[in-house]
């Protein structure tokens, strides 16, 4: 049977705060500023004969906007299990979230386009 990786993204608008303990001001990110960032979701697996799809988007679309409204005008550092607001964190955040209601859940990617920069996360 073929695999394959169907995906959806999702943009959230979030601040932030990021201290470094090394460096003697707190360091470049140490005070409150903000970013957009785009998610997507990727998920891995064979077509289900009846539907001919790994999943319905739409479904897909409907839990991801529940994860969007937890992020979305959030100050990251508040969020309850996130830890340090990093790209690298929200990543993980965002996979524990969706992996007990998305089987097949293969990759989580945070990019900040406006910076030029991501992560992608591809599980535990």
């Amino acid at each position: 049977m073929a695999t394959f990786e169907v995906y959806r993204e999702f943009y959230f608008e979030a601040a932030h705060a990021l201290y470094d303990p090394e460096a003697k001001d707190g360091g470049k990110y140490r005070n409150l500023h903000g970013h957009s960032f785009r998610v997507r979701v990727t998920l891995r697996g064979e077509r289900r004969p009846e539907e001919q799809w790994v999943i319905d988007l739409g479904k897909l679309g409907r839990r991801l906007a529940e994860l969007r409204e937890k992020l979305d005008h959030s100050f990251l550092n508040d969020l309850e299990g996130l830890g340090k607001p990093t790209l690298e964190n929200l990543c993980v955040y965002i996979w524990r979230d969706l992996a007990p209601t998305l089987p097949g859940l293969a990759e989580v990617g945070v990019f900040r386009d406006s910076c030029f920069e991501g992560c992608v996360y591809r599980g535990d």
